[in-house]
């Protein structure tokens, strides 16, 4: 799992770098992707090792917290959605 996720090669790594324009977000990019395969592998090995029988429970609850912050970023809700207010009669007496 990490391999097919993590940073792809050093062409696509200049052509991110090219898109982004900026070094700094090009290495964020090459970090997050990195990291996300990483918490990605680490779940699957920790939930397969539990069904196979050879469970660590400290991997387990990793993997667990990883997920569930996983699933919180996706199903969070959007608070500038809310805050949004518009003032009619101003743009009206332009």
């Amino acid at each position: 799992m990490f391999n097919l996720l993590c940073a792809p090669c050093f062409a696509a790594i200049g052509a991110i770098k090219r898109e982004m324009n900026n070094a700094k977000w090009t290495w964020f990019a090459i970090g997050y992707q990195c990291g996300l395969a990483y918490a990605v592998a680490l779940m699957v090995y920790q939930i397969g090792s539990a069904f196979t029988g050879n469970l660590n429970v400290i991997g387990l609850l990793a993997a667990v917290v990883i997920l569930g912050g996983m699933i919180y970023m996706l199903f969070r809700p959007y608070k500038e959605a809310t805050k949004l207010t518009t003032n009619m009669k101003l743009k009206m007496a332009k």
